[in-house]
């Protein structure tokens, strides 16, 4: 059993009940590891219970399959995959697929909800940083982060890659959260989001290389990016 998958401890238990009462100050090294253990690399028992079901992430995930329009052609990239559920979704269309992700738990829950389809040979689940992807070049038709690109350290090293593996014509959709009104409006994460404006993100993908860029922001906090490999 991995450290991550141990035994929740009471001081874990107090800690993600602190930071979920934005109780913890932004910066400091407990508001860190609340973020770390919650979302940004989620571990342990709680967050593995709570990641097999994440109904909050359902809408994103259904707004993702929509913009992609995948067919039974498609070869699909998702970097941050979380719990495997869309990866799950798309494979019932997709001839074959791959994810990468930084969090063991993740990983190891992704796997154990795909795992038909990774004895098939139709999915490759990879533990590893979405600024260096372990794909050759021009290796899938489509891609998707859903609700992960937040938390990517350098976002144009990341398009850069998610470009450099995509073939010409390769479909991109990021859905992630637009810039809110106030500091509180993505919940206790919000100071620990890397948010862009709309012109912002068109921006980083033409400079990555993509074309025929959108970039919505339909509401709810939500910002949906789609883009073609050039």
């Amino acid at each position: 059993m991995s450290e991550g998958t141990r035994e929740a401890s009471p001081e874990t238990d107090r800690l993600i009940e602190e930071g979920m009462a934005g109780r913890l100050r932004p910066g400091t090294e407990a508001f860190e590891r609340f973020i770390d253990l919650t979302a940004r690399r989620p571990s342990g028992t709680r967050m593995v219970a709570h990641y097999r079901d994440p109904r909050e992430h359902q809408e994103s995930f259904e707004i993702a399959l929509r913009a992609l329009r995948l067919t039974s052609r498609d070869r699909y990239l998702e970097i941050g995959f979380g719990g495997g559920q869309l990866l799950e979704m798309a494979l019932r269309t997709v001839r074959s697929a791959a994810g990468i992700d930084h969090s063991p738990d993740m990983l190891a829950l992704a796997s154990e909800r795909n795992t038909a389809a990774i004895v098939a040979g139709r999915l490759q689940l990879v533990y590893g940083d979405v600024h260096r992807l372990p794909w050759p070049d021009d290796e899938f038709t489509c891609a998707a982060a859903v609700n992960m690109f937040f938390f990517v350290a350098s976002p144009e090293v990341c398009l850069g890659e998610l470009h450099r593996v995509l073939r010409p014509q390769g479909r991109l959709v990021i859905v992630t959260v637009a810039p809110g009104e106030g500091p509180d409006t993505h919940g206790p994460w919000s100071p620990a989001l890397r948010v862009y404006p709309a012109q912002a993100m068109e921006t980083m993908l033409r400079r990555a290389g993509f074309g025929k860029v959108s970039v919505e922001e339909p509401g709810g906090g939500r910002q949906i990016c789609q883009a073609i490999a050039s």
